[in-house]
């Protein structure tokens, strides 16, 4: 009897039949799609706007994977990876509004007044970057209506917009690196480099030493009108050092080429027993000091030096009293010498991490605000860090070189947190974010 091919014994070949019409549909889609794709390509057939984009998109599927993988790898060092066990801490019971920039989604940069309590924008300022992909624009400062003064730190002079980013002055004259701030008059005090030959960076001041001539970058201090950006008053660091008879802290930074790195120029808004109305504090860096200035009279008043190094942002506590973030650490990073043996025994001299140091001017003394909490939460920043204390007591700190903004109250964390960015993984370099006390009274 002859069999059929519906009986069990041929339900194999069933299946194969079957396979084998799929794979031919299959390749026959295959060769559809591939042909395709060719004309396409080539721009020689029209299959339609829709569906000549989705297959172009479909096909370049590998394309956008790698070209988004390779950003990633090279995104610019305004970006910051953020650590996979980062927990955030918020519990601000108060607004706190900020001054921040950051890289956006178009390259350029934003500028925003931020709440950090709810992170609200409350306004913000797109400012394109004809400049480096890395530039920043670092601590912008707030005018009344809303009027921005900004600089691409060590790039540009200095410019003011106004709260839709249409350009109201600028200076470019001088170079802005560092900080901006204002004085008592409403005028902006300004870390610069003078400007020569075009550039802005440049070998400026010299000295002898062992029969060398040894050449480095001048810093300069400016006065401008926040009205129209005159320069009102312009002076060398160098000359300010030499006519007090300082210039020998020059030689006190292991950095011959940039001895000085004025970070913060902090004028004085009043008078006491201390100080002079007008009178600046003026924070340099890489000779770890501290001078205390009079430009009335070019008078160098104080010189304050100690168990601080690398230190920012110079605030005023009280009528007596300045305080400062100290990073703490060396001004350049050196690595050991791989010829020297290392011992079998070794001593411990300790762990460092960066702090928030005051000087008692009545009583010449320093102390410290908060120093545990920086040691329990390894808060370190090794260039740049910011510092000011709140309305409320709580400390304020810009932990910059990781990005994290913390708030402190004594030792507990109030706040802990970072910018989140457009590109997961990583979130915004912080660049001098700005404490905007008064910004409900304007």
């Amino acid at each position: 009897m002859v069999s059929s091919i519906f009986d069990p014994q041929y339900f194999p070949m069933k299946k194969i039949i079957t396979a084998f019409a799929y794979l031919v549909i299959i390749l026959f889609g295959l060769s559809a799609f591939g042909w395709m794709v060719k004309h396409i390509t080539k721009g020689d057939k029209d299959f339609g706007t829709n569906l000549t984009k989705g297959l172009d998109s479909f096909v370049s599927f590998l394309d956008l994977f790698e070209q988004s993988v390779e950003e990633v790898k090279k995104l610019p060092e305004t970006f910051v990876p953020t650590p996979k066990d980062f927990e955030a801490v918020n519990n601000l019971e108060e607004d706190l509004i900020v001054l921040t920039s950051y890289s956006n989604e178009a390259k350029n940069r934003t500028v925003e007044i931020r709440n950090l309590r709810d992170d609200s924008v409350l306004h913000s300022w797109n400012i394109p970057n004809p400049h480096q992909e890395h530039d920043r624009i670092m601590d912008p400062l707030l005018l009344p209506n809303k009027t921005l003064v900004y600089s691409y730190n060590g790039v540009t002079g200095i410019r003011a917009v106004d709260s839709l980013g249409n350009e109201v002055w600028k200076q470019d004259t001088i170079a802005h690196h560092h900080s901006m701030n204002l004085d008592s008059a409403g005028n902006i005090w300004a870390c610069t480099y003078t400007k020569e030959n075009g550039g802005f960076i440049i070998y400026k001041g010299f000295y002898h030493l062992d029969g060398r001539e040894l050449a480095y970058i001048d810093n300069t201090i400016s006065k401008l009108d926040a009205k129209t950006g005159h320069l009102l008053f312009h002076k060398s660091i160098t000359e300010i050092l030499v006519e007090n008879g300082l210039e020998n802290i020059l030689i006190k930074s292991n950095n011959s080429d940039d001895p000085i790195h004025l970070n913060d120029v902090q004028p004085a808004l009043r008078t006491t027993e201390y100080y002079q109305e007008g009178d600046l504090f003026l924070s340099f860096r890489n000779i770890s000091a501290i001078i205390h200035y009079r430009p009335s009279n070019n008078k160098v008043i104080r010189l304050l030096e100690g168990a601080f190094y690398s230190q920012h942002d110079v605030d005023f506590l009280n009528d007596s009293t300045i305080y400062f973030f100290n990073n703490n650490s060396q001004t350049l990073w050196l690595g050991r010498a791989t010829t020297w043996r290392t011992a079998d025994e070794r001593i411990n001299a300790g762990d460092f991490y960066s702090n928030v140091m005051a000087y008692d001017l009545k009583n010449e003394r320093y102390f410290y605000l908060s120093k545990e909490a920086f040691a329990a939460n390894d808060i370190f920043t090794f260039t740049e860090g910011m510092s000011e204390i709140l309305a409320n007591g709580n400390l304020w700190v810009e932990e910059q070189n990781s990005g994290v903004l913390w708030v402190l109250n004594g030792e507990e964390v109030v706040y802990k947190n970072v910018i989140e960015s457009q590109h997961p993984g990583h979130h915004h370099l912080s660049n001098w974010t700005r404490i905007l006390k008064d910004y409900d009274k304007q």
